[in-house]
């Protein structure tokens, strides 16, 4: 593979403010692309300085500098003829009277496709109202998995116009610059468009901290200047000592970080400008993944390195397909220095992210096949959000992963962005898995699903077929794949479980006043669904689970007579596949007195009778029932107890051992230190009813250690 080099990785700050000619654009084109397409290229050159001809930047200069710098920016990454052509004339269609018509007859559809697809992209504001702003991202994350150039031609115009903001007023500058940091740079990082990513991260730390990137340059130049020598010397006994090795073809380059860079790692990890370790940086690039780790353990011995600061990317790539190994060294003179290690294709990939898929003419390119798949998981979000709030909010999530490495029991490594817990685990090893989910082993001890993971553990999922998704489970899950997937069955299940929630009510009311249901005609039950404005049993059924329809109601227009009928109580076998939640204020179980209040959303919500949210949504007139509960033996519920323990060893481990005796789980565990000699625990476990709640308290108020146990 010819080795390419990205003229953006070295020197991009002294480009800032060079306008770019079209003999310079044409001078990189020959470098890869057929005269033919380059000649196409001006022709393209040639229609765009045209149609602006007369329309200017606030600047002053001529508008199709504009265009030309954007394309320029693409033929540093190398990009194919079709992204060069499109980004000559990506505001034709909208700025000036050039039609799709006429860029289709001269230049083909795919370009004209392009093009239309980033002028449906002009205008697009992040900063108008939140629900406008979700309404945008939609529509550039659609835009972008229906050809991904658009996208990359996005991110080169607005790198563009960042580089030229000095002539808008500050306000405006602010707002450009804090959206792209917000957007369109976590953007690039996620398509490994690395360049891009770094000069859109530093230009806008320079508008957005004016002072603080003069300190922090002015600080790493005086640094650097002071010790240029020895760097120069470090660079010097690297590739000596390779060379020395059996590793003479190695690339080896120095560079500085960047203020942006330092910036973050000192806000991050609340640290001062000297504590940043690894502030000087070496890239050693090698043939293959094999003399990759023959240089780490090279160069390892030459300098030592520091423990827990070595990061092996290349069994582990990043989310957007990066690959390299990480160390940082103690050198000469004592300073700190990074090195990164990795192969000519590692780099390539590295510079070019995406883009690298249209060097290689292949679907096989793992940074196309990694973007792919990350907006396949993106278009399954939007078709599953019920608001554009609710999509940019779980995108954004998806935009900003840092990632935790874990392991199956087979040991094959799933990979998850931080803070994600056994729920999102399941999820991602299969979404059925997911369904099931009741628990986890990690690392062969219980965990509940909500367990947050960390990088180096193996995870076991234990699954039960007759568990489903919950609602609380939204809360608990990070990933979008996850919560997705979790929203479609919710979605698919509660339609139905509210119908046999209506269909039960009306039956069980039906049972209570003794009435037939085979004695109620079909005129009647016609009439009565044409008075309440229903299409069918079903609808009906469903309405009357959404608390829409009183169950009161139907039974009046299915009786002769005057007689007006209440619905007051009810009996209920059992609980499963229909719509009925359980208040987590009370935590109702079977055998204490409850109620259930109809809900519009959530079907019916059981409480206990004395529960003080009961008594205050009775008073705001909610359609409420007694019931008298009778359970399934084959369910369980969950309970709160609060327990108050010796602070001593083996009392919690004590405690779960108990519990899991009488044959029930703990869900959840929530520790609070009274004093030094007393520990107060708060568990959810699960139950089946009030006199197996009663076996565990009394097992638990048994042992030596334990002080009190109550409900909550």
């Amino acid at each position: 593979m010819a080795k390419l080099n990205s003229r953006f990785s070295s020197n991009y700050m002294s480009k800032i403010h060079q306008r770019v000619l079209i003999s310079d654009l044409c001078e990189i084109l020959d470098l890869y692309m057929p005269k033919s397409q380059v000649e196409k290229v001006y022709q393209a050159y040639i229609i765009a300085a045209t149609a602006h001809d007369g329309q200017y930047r606030k600047s002053g200069e001529a508008y199709v500098f504009h265009p030309l710098s954007v394309a320029m920016i693409l033929a540093d990454l190398q990009l194919d003829y079709y992204c060069i052509v499109a980004a000559l004339l990506h505001d034709c269609i909208e700025d000036t009277s050039v039609t799709y018509e006429e860029i289709k007859r001269d230049f083909g559809s795919e370009i004209a496709h392009i093009v239309e697809g980033v002028s449906k992209l002009t205008g697009l504001e992040f900063h108008t109202t939140i629900d406008r702003q979700a309404q945008n991202f939609r529509k550039l994350f659609l835009a972008m998995s229906d050809d991904m150039r658009v996208m990359v031609i996005k991110l080169a115009d607005r790198l563009d116009n960042i580089r030229t903001l000095d002539s808008m007023q500050r306000d405006k500058q602010l707002r450009i610059a804090k959206e792209t940091v917000e957007i369109h740079a976590p953007i690039a990082r996620r398509l490994g468009l690395n360049s891009i990513r770094v000069e859109l991260d530093n230009l806008c730390f320079a508008i957005i901290h004016p002072f603080r990137h003069k300190v922090l340059a002015s600080q790493i130049k005086k640094q650097y200047g002071n010790r240029t020598k020895v760097l120069e010397r470090i660079q010097d006994q690297l590739n000596t000592r390779l060379m020395k090795e059996g590793l003479p073809e190695v690339d080896i380059s120095g560079r500085r970080k960047q203020p942006c860079s330092i910036y973050k790692k000192m806000k991050n990890k609340n640290l001062k400008f000297n504590q940043v370790l690894d502030m000087y940086a070496f890239r050693v690039i090698v043939d293959d993944v094999a003399q990759c780790y023959q240089a780490l353990g090279v160069i390892h011995n030459l300098y030592k390195p520091l423990p827990g600061k070595f990061k092996d990317y290349v069994a582990l790539p990043k989310s957007n397909g990066y690959q390299s190994l990480h160390t940082i060294l103690l050198g000469p003179n004592k300073i700190f220095i990074e090195v990164q290690i990795r192969s000519k294709d590692m780099h390539f990939v590295s510079e070019y992210g995406i883009a690298a898929h249209w060097h290689y003419k292949s679907d096989s390119s793992d940074s196309s096949e990694l973007a792919s798949n990350w907006l396949g998981s993106l278009l399954d979000i939007q078709q599953n959000s019920d608001t554009s709030v609710e999509f940019l909010e779980e995108t954004k999530n998806d935009l900003f992963p840092s990632e935790v490495f874990v392991f199956t029991p087979g040991g094959d490594i799933i990979q998850l962005p931080y803070r994600a817990t056994v729920l999102d685990f399941a999820y991602m090893v299969h979404t059925n898995i997911g369904h099931k989910t009741i628990k986890a082993k990690i690392d062969q001890v219980s965990a509940p699903i909500s367990t947050q993971l960390h990088s180096g553990q193996t995870v076991e999922i234990i699954t039960d077929d007759q568990a489903k998704p919950h609602p609380s489970w939204l809360q608990m899950a990070v990933t979008a794949k996850a919560k997705s997937a979790i929203k479609v069955h919710l979605k698919s299940q509660s339609a139905s479980e509210l119908i046999q929630l209506g269909e039960y009510l009306l039956s069980n009311a039906l049972d209570y006043l003794t009435v037939d249901v085979e004695t109620i005609s079909d005129e009647k039950w016609q009439t009565c669904l044409n008075e309440l404005g229903c299409d069918s049993l079903e609808d009906m059924h469903l309405r009357i689970g959404l608390s829409e329809i009183l169950v009161s109601v139907v039974l009046n227009k299915l009786q002769d007579g005057d007689k007006q009928y209440e619905v007051q109580n009810i009996r209920i076998n059992s609980t499963r596949d229909k719509a009925i939640n359980f208040a987590h204020c009370c935590y109702p179980i079977p055998g204490d007195k409850v109620s259930g209040i109809l809900t519009t959303s959530k079907g019916m919500v059981m409480h206990r009778s004395n529960c003080p949210n009961l008594i205050r949504l009775k008073s705001k007139q909610a359609q409420w029932l007694t019931i008298d509960w009778q359970n399934d033996k084959n369910e369980s519920f969950d309970v709160k107890i609060s327990v108050d323990v010796d602070n001593q060893r083996g009392a919690l481990a004590s405690v779960a051992n108990t519990v899991s005796k009488l044959k029930s789980n703990i869900e959840h565990i929530t520790v609070q230190e009274k004093d030094n000699s007393l520990k107060s625990l708060d568990l959810v476990i699960n139950v089946k009813d009030s006199r197996h709640l009663y076996e565990i308290t009394e097992s638990l108020k048994a042992l030596k250690f334990i002080q009190g146990v109550r409900r909550i």
